[in-house]
């Protein structure tokens, strides 16, 4: 069994620096932070989050997405639109898999339930995968101060 901070510690970004990066690079860096993150949950759970074709797919649809801004035609605006679209989904379907993922290895290696609003992972998708990778460790001690306390409470 791993300790609960071990995925925190490989990934290793807070969310407020993050969301900074991912402004100041034009969502460049939220792309290596993605890749980061799924080799780190990899590693840690031994479960994959994303196929390597798919995640070349996603990036291709980007770097398609930059290209396509320089074509002076409507046509060309319209398949940016399907592209961002595209990658938005697409994004979302990753922070759900890591989702279940995350919730999985809770369970699995430290016998906790892992609660993660559905609704937050699509507003706020990789902020909210990232702040809740960081907050594993608080969330663990959180369930083991409540089950100390109700434990204490049914014996007295």
């Amino acid at each position: 069994m791993s300790d609960i901070s071990t995925l925190k510690d490989k990934i290793n970004t807070r969310t407020f620096p993050l969301f900074l990066l991912g402004i100041l690079t034009g969502g460049l860096y939220l792309n290596v932070w993605m890749y980061k993150t799924f080799t780190a949950l990899e590693e840690v759970t031994h479960i994959k989050t994303i196929s390597p074709a798919l995640f070349v797919f996603y990036l291709i649809s980007i770097s398609s997405i930059g290209y396509l801004g320089l074509v002076p035609h409507y046509y060309a605006l319209d398949l940016i639109g399907v592209l961002l679209i595209l990658c938005f989904l697409l994004s979302i379907l990753w922070c759900f898999r890591v989702r279940r993922v995350l919730r999985a290895y809770a369970l699995a290696e430290h016998n906790f339930e892992l609660r993660m609003n559905l609704v937050y992972i699509v507003l706020f998708t990789f902020y909210y995968v990232n702040y809740c990778i960081n907050a594993l460790p608080r969330d663990k001690q959180k369930h083991e101060e409540k089950k100390r306390l109700t434990g204490q409470a049914t014996y007295v």
